[in-house]
């Protein structure tokens, strides 16, 4: 009956985000515009998944710090490797760790449905995601599957690619890179069997996705598709077509996570600049912040409290504010990696992080005196207690947890 009731769901959406009409101001978006079908709380289920109890520390593993190298190549070596890594983690308090598996239409593990990798090609006889989720058992650390969905290569495929042979109707292209149509049906079938398929094999925490949605030099690659869409009677604006066609993935994403129980989690991590992700990226994070879509929203407020564009405490307070923090967790992602560097692009702020050693640890007393129930560091390789800077905030941290 269950099944029943979430495949009837489902398909009220997709027939609401073909159909129906949504009239917004897309400069200034309010959480009222968003009285569509998709939102009315059947599909939320994070009370069941989360109890009131439950706090996170979550960190990322990216595919660079996964990599089979030369001196990686049989399992003991990598398991060595690995389990470094999680005895850090362990030690700084992370409790959750994402683990970046599928970076560029690819397979960082053994699969069915996406080529392998080249990042694990080295590998002999053994399987790196595998080898990730056994060790992580060893420090009671929850493993979460992170998939970049839409992203194929960053530069030109030759002809010859599978995605070109297979997938031709379903890709575009722009000068930063190819990538999955997020307007076709059939792509979007790929990637949610592709969380099947891992949530099956590796009886995993979650399915995690980060800020890749539409690219930022987006311009009218997808127009056919949307004249499409307009002559069987659609009458979004192209902007909010492209947000509901990733509002559209993350409902199937959700579901078919839910499918393997309640306590599974889906989580998201955003840009952290709202007005960038609604605008550029078309990701929908005030639809999404209102419950339904994922069970956690993680924004990446990768920023210094005097960065001069998004001050720390400005930005943490906009996505407090369009939240419902009844519906969807509000985890904040911050930049461990920043610790002890110049911040380029922070203005008058760039030399805070160079010039302070507490910012992460003032982030996380201000993250909970607001609300919030835990936090994410970017990323799993600099919790290595070496460098002076991250080796005083992780300290910080510890003495705090």
């Amino acid at each position: 009956m269950k099944k029943l009731i979430y495949i009837l769901i489902f398909l009220l959406i997709l027939f609401c985000l073909t159909g129906c009409g949504i009239h917004t101001n897309e400069d200034n978006p309010t959480i009222d515009i968003h009285e569509n079908a998709a939102y009315d709380g059947k599909l939320d289920n994070t009370t069941k998944a989360i109890s009131d109890d439950d706090s996170f520390i979550f960190t990322w593993l990216t595919y660079a710090e996964l990599c089979v190298t030369e001196d990686l190549r049989e399992r003991a070596d990598y398991e060595r490797y690995i389990d470094s890594l999680f005895k850090n983690m362990k030690k700084a308090g992370v409790t959750h760790c994402f683990v970046q598996v599928r970076p560029f239409a690819d397979a960082m593990y053994d699969s069915e449905l996406f080529p392998e990798s080249v990042y694990i090609r080295k590998a002999r006889d053994f399987d790196p995601f595998e080898c990730i989720t056994a060790l992580s058992q060893k420090y009671e650390i929850n493993i979460h599957a992170w998939i970049n969905p839409y992203r194929i290569a960053s530069g030109e495929l030759t002809k010859e690619s599978i995605y070109y042979k297979e997938y031709e109707d379903d890709i575009m292209e722009t000068a930063s890179g190819v990538y999955f149509n997020p307007a076709s049906m059939r792509a979007q079938g790929l990637i949610i069997s592709a969380v099947e398929e891992l949530m099956t094999k590796y009886g995993i925490k979650g399915i995690h996705i980060d800020d890749y949605f539409y690219p930022e030099d987006m311009a009218d690659e997808d127009s056919q598709q949307y004249e499409e869409y307009k002559a069987q009677g659609g009458r979004l604006s192209m902007a909010d077509w492209r947000r509901e066609n990733v509002s559209s993935l993350l409902t199937g994403i959700y579901l078919k996570v839910k499918s393997f129980g309640e306590e599974k989690l889906f989580t998201v991590s955003p840009c952290g600049d709202i007005d960038k992700s609604y605008n550029k990226l078309y990701a929908d994070v005030y639809l999404w912040a209102r419950g339904g879509y994922c069970d956690m929203l993680l924004p990446q407020i990768y920023f210094g409290f005097e960065n001069e564009s998004q001050p720390f405490e400005k930005c943490l307070g906009r996505w407090l504010g369009i939240t419902d923090t009844d519906r969807v967790m509000l985890v904040p992602g911050l930049a461990l990696y920043k610790c002890g560097r110049q911040d380029d692009f922070a203005g008058k702020g760039k030399n805070e992080w160079q010039e302070s050693s507490d910012i992460i640890s003032r982030q996380v007393k201000m993250i909970f005196r607001d609300g919030c129930r835990g936090f994410a560091l970017y990323s799993g390789s600099y919790i290595n207690f070496s460098e002076k800077f991250t080796k005083n905030e992780l300290n910080n941290l510890v003495s705090m947890l």
